[in-house]
């Protein structure tokens, strides 16, 4: 009978089958659901199934939901995204940090950025506490071909690391605070950047890892441009690929430390 559904109806039935068994197995009907946000080969069926869990707001859903902040289909990391901003959980937190970090649709972002609001507010956030800064960071994409959205999240999430660190600033805001940000009397400021060189060089006293990464400072929420800055380093790798990756990782940490120190001092100068 269900190889004669179309996909619509088939799904529709799937959900409804869910739906109605909540009443009589909740656990069997959530772990169907969590098993399904990861693992289901139609990515329909994963957003379906991203929405339920949000709504049904199970906080054992949430180890489900992070791993489908992964999926390859941005819808469901979207609505992933949301759902746990539903659930508000704390230890969603870093991993919808990461998500913000390394994505670049619009959708996604928007979505992350709801959430982390949420559960900050939830955990008793909204603004820092003295804080006179918020900080949000772009996906850090673009730069040159030899670093992927891994060797990226490496910057961005060292930079996030060391600045949050900062007693005058914040990196999450409620929803009220984003829609109302003049009313926060914050400033706000948008990081973003690429990695310009990342590259192995073979030389007489064996092979050198080189890196570069180029960092915007702009206004936040209008992007304005204030300014660029970059730093970068070279260091002594090993032949084998475990030893370049251990080196490549090295150098764009050691580059990410002297741009939170440069960028320290900018956001000290304004208060933060």
């Amino acid at each position: 009978m269900r190889r004669g559904l179309g996909p619509a109806l088939a799904l529709a039935l799937i959900l409804a089958a869910r739906l109605g068994a909540r009443a009589a197995a909740p656990d069997a009907r959530l772990d169907e659901l969590t098993r399904a946000v990861v693992e289901d080969g139609n990515y329909k069926v994963r957003v379906q199934a991203a929405l339920v869990l949000g709504k049904l707001a199970d906080p054992r859903a949430v180890p489900a939901l992070v791993k489908a902040l992964a999926d390859q289909n941005k819808t469901v990391r979207g609505i992933a995204a949301q759902a746990l901003g539903t659930l508000a959980d704390p230890s969603s937190a870093e991993p919808l940090r990461d998500l913000l970090r390394r994505e670049s649709d619009p959708f996604v972002r928007s979505q992350a950025e709801k959430a982390i609001a949420l559960v900050g507010a939830a955990a008793g956030g909204g603004v820092k506490k003295g804080a006179k800064i918020y900080l949000t960071f772009g996906p850090f994409t673009g730069g040159v071909k030899s670093a992927g959205p891994e060797t990226a999240k490496i910057i961005a999430d060292a930079l996030a690391r060391e600045l949050g660190k900062l007693q005058g600033v914040t990196l999450s805001l409620s929803p009220a605070d984003q829609r109302n940000f003049a009313k926060t009397g914050l400033l706000g400021f948008y990081v973003d950047g690429n990695i310009t060189r990342l590259d192995d060089v073979m030389g007489t006293g064996g092979s050198e890892t080189n890196c570069d990464v180029k960092v915007m400072v702009a206004r936040w929420p209008s992007k304005s441009i204030i300014s660029w800055t970059n730093a970068g380093a070279s260091l002594q790798s090993g032949s084998r690929p475990r030893d370049k990756e251990s080196a490549r990782r090295d150098c764009l940490e050691a580059s990410a430390g002297q741009l939170s120190e440069e960028l320290g001092r900018f956001f000290k100068a304004q208060g933060g």
